[in-house]
């Protein structure tokens, strides 16, 4: 089960409740959105991760059914939109 947060429940339940229409264009509105996300820039970097931190990565990323680059990509946009904070 994924957790979520409020917001995310919020969202949740009006969805289950009928609340949300389609506007019928979902085909036009994939269209833009995969547009988009070739259009993003992207950087190439190299990082020095710990061996055991990647084997960790590897293994929730298969466990996810997505390549562990992309978890790494996601956890970096999740962190710099404020939605994971960094505890030390």
């Amino acid at each position: 089960m994924i957790h979520l947060d409020e917001y995310e429940q919020d969202i949740l339940q009006s969805v289950e409740n009928g609340e949300w229409k389609s506007k019928n264009n979902i085909d036009t509105r994939l269209l833009e959105l995969q547009s988009y996300i070739k259009n993003q820039k992207k950087k190439a970097i190299s990082l020095r991760i710990n061996e055991n931190d990647i084997y960790e990565l590897k293994k929730k990323a298969l466990e996810n059914s997505i390549p562990y680059q992309n978890l790494i990509q996601i956890l970096i946009h999740q962190f710099v939109i404020n939605k994971i904070d960094l505890k030390m």
